[in-house]
């Protein structure tokens, strides 16, 4: 690991060895499924929110709530899977990171464009069809973060595997 004074912390944490079991490709996919899983269940339980006559069920917010604070540590893990690539200052990737995260920004542009269009017209249709302002900005909220998820998504599940450090 390089401690290179022109490396900020977050990038140092993202290169320290300790986290070499997050980059293991089966890791990666892993956490891939599990915040897909998790975005899509919190998309079930808003749709299901909507088709109550209740504006803000208190099952929802608790649905609400934990999906959001397990969301935290699981994206943790996905982003040292990836080496933070999408996070990190330009200035501290090398050539092979930054084409990394370039391929998978251009390989996810329009189904994120997509995605951010359904979560403008998802939002806009419960509002219409039951009325719930909140629950069709959470609707929105999730499909647009859900676009920006996926350039993450697909840079974990489409990186190569490493080489061990007694192949470098």
């Amino acid at each position: 690991m390089s401690n290179s004074p022109a490396q900020t912390y977050l990038a140092r944490t993202f290169e320290d060895d300790r986290y070499a079991w997050t980059r293991e490709p089966r890791v990666r996919r892993r956490a891939v499924v599990a915040e897909v899983a998790l975005v899509v269940a919190l998309v079930a339980a808003t749709l299901v929110a909507a088709s109550t006559d209740e504006e803000w069920p208190t099952w929802f917010f608790v649905a609400w709530m934990v999906g959001m604070l397990g969301f935290i540590p699981l994206h943790s893990l996905l982003n040292l899977g990836i080496r933070g690539v999408l996070d990190r200052d330009k200035r501290s990737l090398d050539e092979h990171q930054r084409r990394l995260g370039e391929r998978s920004h251009t390989a996810v542009a329009w189904p994120s464009t997509a995605l951010t269009f359904a979560a403008w017209t998802g939002a806009v249709a419960v509002v219409g069809l039951t009325g719930h302002v909140m629950l069709a900005l959470c609707l929105g909220f999730l499909l647009w973060f859900a676009s920006g998820l996926l350039t993450y998504w697909h840079l974990a599940w489409t990186s190569p595997e490493e080489p061990a450090d007694a192949d470098l």
